[in-house]
């Protein structure tokens, strides 16, 4: 429950700190007295956006704490603790707003964002107000009210489920998409080069090896003569190499007096390496023919793999490393399109999965509209439409391909209501007045009220009632007011009789300083029964209205 606020430079607030009654309070006051000031106050300390246009004329900022009782709210104590906002069973939230627009928030001294605030503020308060009636024609606010009533969360929370696993399936495709998979014409252009190059059967090295074996078979007959004249020289006359070295090796060993081991250890090996080469020129001379077969088909295989390099746009020397690229690519293609069957696959069972959630959905919203509107009905007959009916449509959209799956599902959601007997049910926006439309939406927040909330508040949401109606009101206000803490802002007697503190809101102006400010007061009964008179009444106070305001006291 909302234990206290205090309030600091806010719109014709200066400064003030009021307690409140843990069941029903009302606020009241003349026209322009800034009964909503506080309500105003509440809704920005829990989060709501905040406007330089309520810093008062009192100081350059203004600031809100609001503390909190929640020793029997366990949805907000599991809240704290999972943000490591805990601090027992006391709940104390502070914003300050300057004029620069600088706002600071803080739950149990700790600074918090704007957007925890808000979420947190759910739990705790529930503010209904004449634009709330707006928010209620809404089909979204009908859904989640519907939703609210229903004992069905894990199917909402499968159906939403799905849908985020299909939004991640369709960014998983367009990221494949994205990453290059082949069209099928590129697709067969590879396919082509590749079986192309596989018929060329080129191997590693292959080519530098046919263009040394050309330029060897092409001068084969210089290559020849050119051995045969160095075997010749080195072998095969009398001042041959091998010759002039063995006699001058043997004369330098039989020198006497000579210290020259080295020397001749250094033209021993220059000998045999002499014969090696001499043996290895033979062997390459007597290989060597020259062959124009060989020589014809050395050169075809070379024009053969240049024509290729040239249509394929590389270079006779790189085939080798196009044919693993284009490997590459084709089996990055292959796996591409095995990965996209998959995801389209996945996503096919899927939305399958979810129209069947859907339709499950939509079965079980109907059996929780048919109950809820059968709650709301009887509530608004209370509040003084004894014909009125309200019924819910639930209408699911059409499911195809290219339905886009929707995280609450295919549902559209409308409350529908006939005031009067013989009547169709139209949607509200449509058939209520003012005074019809601020009971049945009283109906459908109080029926509909989510039990996680501690308080509720309604700001002016009795706006054009009154008599039985209104005194039918504020009972179910009053009754309301028995598991949850309950503020209304009124205008009507009827209402505020019926409250457990009476707040009366007031204005005064200063001259000297040329300031106008709000202010709160506890009413005892003495002074509710003049209250109530004024608002019964008017100005002129007379004995029947104060028996009246006594008699609005009493029922309450």
């Amino acid at each position: 429950m909302l234990h206290s606020i205090y309030i600091k430079n806010y719109v014709l607030i200066e400064q003030l700190e009021i307690d409140f009654n843990q069941r029903m309070t009302v606020f009241t006051g003349e026209t322009g007295a800034g009964k909503s000031i506080t309500i105003g106050a509440l809704s920005l300390v829990l989060g709501a956006r905040g406007d330089t246009a309520v810093i008062g004329s009192f100081g350059e900022a203004c600031e809100v704490v609001a503390t909190f009782d929640i020793s029997n709210h366990p949805a907000a104590q599991k809240w704290l603790l999972n943000n490591d906002l805990s601090d027992d069973n006391t709940l104390i939230i502070r914003r300050t707003l300057n004029q620069q627009g600088r706002s600071k928030l803080w739950i149990n001294g700790s600074p918090t964002p704007a957007h925890l605030v808000k979420e947190l503020g759910r739990y705790l308060v529930q503010i209904h107000g004449q634009h709330d009636q707006i928010k209620l024609l809404q089909s979204a606010t009908q859904r989640q009210l519907l939703d609210r009533s229903g004992d069905y969360g894990n199917l909402l929370n499968e159906v939403a489920e799905v849908t985020q696993q299909l939004k991640q399936i369709d960014n998983d495709i367009l990221a494949l998409k994205q990453a290059g998979s082949l069209s099928t014409e590129q697709q067969q252009l590879l396919d082509y080069q590749y079986q192309e190059l596989q018929e060329l059967d080129l191997q590693v090295g292959e080519y530098e090896q046919l263009h040394h074996d050309l330029m060897r078979v092409s001068h084969a007959q210089e290559i020849q003569q050119t051995c045969q004249q160095t075997i010749e020289d080195l072998d095969e006359s009398d001042q041959s190499v091998r010759h002039l070295l063995a006699h001058h090796i043997n004369q330098l060993k039989h020198l006497k007096g000579f210290d020259g081991a080295q020397a001749c250890q250094m033209l021993d090996e220059a000998l045999i390496n002499v014969q090696e080469a001499i043996q290895y020129l033979t062997d390459y001379a007597s290989d060597i023919e020259h062959d124009p077969q060989q020589q014809q088909n050395i050169e075809e295989r070379l024009a053969q793999i240049s024509h290729i390099a040239r249509k394929q746009n590389t270079q006779a020397e790189q085939l080798i490393d196009h044919q693993k690229q284009l490997a590459e690519q084709l089996n990055q293609h292959q796996h591409q399109s095995e990965q996209q069957q998959k995801l389209d696959n996945q996503r096919q069972k899927l939305r399958h999965h979810y129209y069947q959630l859907s339709q499950q959905l939509t079965e079980t919203r109907r059996q929780a509209a048919q109950q809820l509107a059968k709650n709301i009905s009887t509530m608004i007959q209370q509040l003084g439409l004894p014909d009125a009916q309200l019924s819910i449509a639930v209408n699911p959209a059409d499911f195809n391909d290219n339905t886009k799956p929707v995280a609450v599902g295919l549902d559209q959601i409308e409350f529908m209501i006939a005031v009067n007997k013989g009547q169709s049910p139209q949607p509200l926006s449509k058939t209520a007045s003012g005074g019809e439309l601020s009971r049945i939406c009283l109906a459908i927040e109080v029926v509909g009220q989510n039990h996680d909330h501690s308080a509720f508040v309604f700001d002016e949401v009795d706006t054009g009632i009154g008599g039985a109606t209104a005194a039918k009101v504020g009972a179910i206000m009053r009754k309301l007011s028995e598991q949850h803490q309950v503020f209304a802002v009124t205008h009507l007697p009827q209402v505020a009789g019926q409250a457990h503190d009476h707040i009366l809101v007031s204005k005064s102006s200063d001259e000297t300083h040329g300031l106008t400010r709000s202010a709160v007061q506890h009413l005892n009964r003495e002074q509710r029964i003049q209250e109530l008179a004024r608002m019964s009444g008017g100005e002129t106070i007379t004995k029947t209205t104060l028996a009246q305001a006594e008699e609005f006291l009493k029922t309450g």
